[in-house]
């Protein structure tokens, strides 16, 4: 897929690619992400956090992972990535399981069950400025139209993110309700965790 500017292609992500899926991955999640895998290396089941992202995109069944995944490329280089699903439902047991610092955005995945979920959005930041972010949210948008039985699409952001939350609102996300956010490090601009949701046309 083009979105008008000739060098930008999207497509399918490759399971080839999931260590540029992982990087970005952590970009959209603004370290989160790492500070997840981390705890698999601080508890003896990884021997790098990074590595450890990556095997859990490779899986050919992970919901998160690289089949569920479009890649951006400018002039032939990967820029960015965005991963999107219909949101499976909760079994009330994840929420238990997590990190207390992830148990309001498990909260949160749970109202979005069967809505389709832009789950991971993030171009490199050499490439931003290209309009590839909204290339990516557009191009979930147009994957959604074409699920049966999709009416709604939702994502989880937080509230400090007001450049991403200003282009999901220009495409018709409204926040639905918030949770509060748990610092994972001391560097976090955020205090809430926000649902945002769009009726699919």
């Amino acid at each position: 897929m083009s979105n008008g500017a000739k060098d930008i292609i999207i497509r399918d992500a490759q399971k080839a690619e999931t260590a540029d899926l992982v990087i970005l991955d952590n970009l959209a999640s603004h370290g989160f992400s790492h500070w997840f895998w981390q705890e698999a290396v601080l508890t003896g089941k990884a021997e790098d956090a990074y590595a450890w992202g990556r095997s859990r995109f490779a899986q050919d069944h992970s919901i998160y992972g690289w089949k569920n995944a479009r890649l951006a490329l400018l002039n032939d280089l990967p820029a960015g990535a965005c991963t999107s699903y219909i949101m499976p439902e909760n079994d009330g047991e994840d929420a238990i399981n997590e990190p207390d610092e992830f148990k309001p955005v498990v909260e949160l995945f749970a109202l979005a069950t069967g809505h389709w979920f832009v789950d991971s959005l993030a171009v490199y930041p050499e490439f931003r400025g290209h309009k590839i972010g909204s290339a990516l949210v557009d191009d979930s948008l147009q994957r959604a139209r074409h699920t049966d039985g999709v009416s709604q699409a939702s994502l989880v952001a937080e509230d400090s993110n007001t450049n991403a939350i200003n282009l999901y609102k220009s495409r018709g996300f409204v926040e639905q309700t918030r949770r509060k956010y748990i610092p994972f490090n001391n560097q976090s601009k955020s205090d809430n965790w926000l649902l945002l949701t769009a009726t699919i046309h």
